[in-house]
């Protein structure tokens, strides 16, 4: 078996993926892995702003919010170097954003069944698009696994134009991290 020695990477590489795909869990290990800096575009956004996601929702709106993740993404694709980006869930529906992101590096879709989307993301109260009804009322699994299934109809054109894919559904942290970490190998080859 070869061992692999520290991978070359050129470009960023961008995580993208519905909500609870694993972008923010298996983003920073794989940063650290490849000794290069780990960003999560939502966490910037909120630190930015002093509030919550669902909070800049809720007093903005979303197209408020896309804005400034389409400037945060900006910024980050033009920083020099090489970067680990977990991008929002939403953030390929801008045609701006995904051209900026595949020309300015490789693009990982994490997918993941919607079964695993729901049981990861549950209990979180800080998913604004998918409040679809009272959390633990008899109507909310249902109405939100389908609102999940809807919105990944919507995404999965857009999700379908990275350069790798990679399912997280039945897999460990540890195993995502080792086959994202051969897929970068690979790609920079």
């Amino acid at each position: 078996m070869r061992v692999m020695s520290r991978a070359r990477v050129a470009g960023h590489i961008y995580l993208v993926g519905f909500s609870g795909s694993g972008k923010s869990t298996v983003g920073p290990k794989l940063a650290q892995r490849l000794k290069v800096a780990f960003y999560d575009t939502d966490s910037i956004i909120e630190s930015r702003c002093g509030v919550t996601i669902e909070d800049i929702f809720r007093e903005r709106g979303e197209r408020a919010f896309r804005s400034m993740e389409q400037e945060v993404i900006r910024e980050l694709a033009e920083r020099r170097g090489s970067t680990v980006v977990a991008l929002g869930g939403g953030a390929l529906q801008r045609r701006d954003n995904r051209r900026l992101v595949k020309r300015t590096g490789m693009v990982i879709y994490l997918s993941c069944s919607t079964a695993e989307i729901y049981r990861r993301i549950k209990d979180e109260q800080d998913r604004p698009l998918l409040r679809v009804a009272p959390a633990g009322s008899p109507s909310s699994r249902k109405a939100t696994i389908e609102r999940i299934r809807n919105m990944l109809d919507k995404r999965l054109a857009n999700y379908m134009t990275a350069d790798r894919r990679l399912s997280t559904s039945a897999r460990s942290v540890r195993e995502t991290v080792n086959r994202l970490y051969r897929m970068v190998v690979e790609y920079n080859a």
